[in-house]
């Protein structure tokens, strides 16, 4: 098989996560904050450490306000909710996850977001134009998972505090890859994807929050947290107050395993990443009978989306699959705005994202694969 959906989820993921998650399972298997015992404390010691890697990796002073939890889309949901209600305004991009969209819809919330040019970059200096006397935050994902768009986020964070509003950002498709400086650019809350660029296991993820507005949400979870058991309230004790319930821990100990090897190997993991990348995208745009949407210049993530220009994207997803073991996605990848942005809704694109453990023999066999398959 050839693996070319990294943007789903990576694969293979970093080295010794797998052992990490059955050494737990195997001699560990306590809870925290429940069992009285020296497996137990060493497992809140081990979520420290992985709260304290997280929050360098961001540039996030504070291991006590990140958060922990099944992933993105629990993040962003804790976030907006806890802040926001019912008639609210909020500037969004014009190419946002359904863990954005669907979001804003549930809670009735109103919206605005920039134009795009034709790759489906925002045009970001449109945004002060967007605010009025209802809004309350900017909400941007800064790396699109259709469109290859990595978005200024430190001009994104300037205009933010210009218009001093909470500038909250989805970085499913970003981290490890764009480098982000949390504190220095004054974001509010960092929503983040264990099982992806972080290469750990799926169901794992959570957010970093500024302190002063992780302490004005309210909790998305209520329920028991081990402390302050005596009250009917949710305890306001970081990081009781969003962990309700017994976490994942086997997955969190492979998502501990997962970043200290990206933190460890970052600049390592970001060239192969790049390098691979632009391999794929230089082949693609050789091949005429497929078109390549979204960005093409080196400022990118590794997401590539095309389309067959003789044949259904479903037709030729499954020849791929079936024929040469090219394992991809097809459809609207759950960002129907960010189709509508670069013209693909509602047909849809073939999603191509390789990973920092791509070979080029990989590459190259997919590259034929299209070519031979589109014709």
């Amino acid at each position: 098989m050839i693996y070319l959906d990294n943007a789903s989820t990576s694969f293979p993921k970093a080295p010794s996560v797998a052992e990490r998650v059955f050494t737990f399972l195997k001699e560990n298997g306590r809870n925290i904050n429940r069992t009285a015992s020296e497996k137990s404390y060493e497992t809140v010691s081990d979520l420290i450490s992985l709260r304290e890697d997280i929050a360098r990796l961001v540039a996030h002073s504070g291991e006590d306000t990140v958060f922990l939890n099944s992933g993105l889309t629990e993040s962003i949901n804790t976030v907006l909710r806890g802040f926001l209600k019912r008639g609210d305004h909020i500037i969004i991009g014009a190419c946002e996850h359904n863990a954005v969209m669907r979001t804003i819809s549930s809670i009735g919330l109103n919206y605005s977001f920039p134009t795009t040019d034709g790759s489906g970059r925002n045009m970001l200096d449109e945004i002060p134009s967007l605010k009025n006397e209802r809004t309350k935050a900017i909400v941007f994902s800064i790396a699109s998972n259709v469109t290859g768009v990595n978005e200024d986020v430190e001009k994104l964070a300037t205009i933010a505090s210009h218009l001093r509003l909470p500038f909250i950002i989805d970085t499913a498709q970003a981290l490890p890859y764009v480098d982000i400086k949390m504190d220095e650019l004054g974001i509010s809350a960092l929503c983040f994807s264990g099982h992806k660029g972080l290469l750990g296991p799926e169901g794992t993820g959570g957010f970093v929050a500024e302190k002063s507005f992780a302490e004005k949400l309210r909790p998305l979870l209520t329920g028991g947290t081990g402390s302050f058991s005596d009250s009917y309230e949710q305890p306001e004790l970081f990081p009781d107050k969003f962990e309700s319930g017994t976490r994942n821990l086997p997955g969190l100990y492979g998502l501990a395993a997962s970043v200290r090897y990206v933190k460890d190997n970052l600049e390592t993991l970001r060239a192969r990443e790049k390098r691979n990348t632009m391999r794929l995208l230089e082949g693609l745009l050789k091949i005429d009978t497929i078109t390549v949407h979204g960005t093409l210049d080196e400022n990118r993530n590794s997401v590539i989306s095309i389309s067959a220009k003789r044949m259904d994207n479903a037709e030729l997803a499954a020849s791929l699959l079936n024929k040469h073991g090219v394992e991809s996605r097809v459809g609207l990848h759950c960002a129907a705005t960010a189709h509508k942005a670069i013209g693909t809704y509602p047909g849809g694109t073939i999603r191509l994202s390789a990973g920092p453990f791509t070979k080029d023999d990989e590459i190259d066999e997919a590259l034929i694969a299209i070519r031979e398959e589109s014709r």
